[in-house]
């Protein structure tokens, strides 16, 4: 599973990152996160607002600051 967190490289987008990767650790998920601030990345996927979160190419989250529980479930983490 590849998990990319989008966005400028701001204060929310690196909340973000962080959230993803905690869940992540903690669930011992085989996932590589990355963090991706090209713009030209953003437009492939047709992000809109930022933060986004992309699992596996796919947009699933954009516009705000996931909490863990939030992460967890688009993981179908319980």
């Amino acid at each position: 599973m590849r998990i990319e967190v989008l966005g400028p490289g701001c204060t929310r987008c690196k909340e973000t990152y962080r959230v993803v990767r905690q869940v992540v650790e903690e669930a011992e998920l085989e996932a590589e996160v990355v963090k991706d601030e090209s713009v030209e990345r953003m437009m492939a996927l047709g992000l809109m607002a930022t933060p986004g979160v992309a699992i596996d190419g796919r947009v699933v989250l954009a516009g705000h600051i996931p909490g863990a529980d939030e992460v967890r479930h688009l993981l179908g983490v319980s």
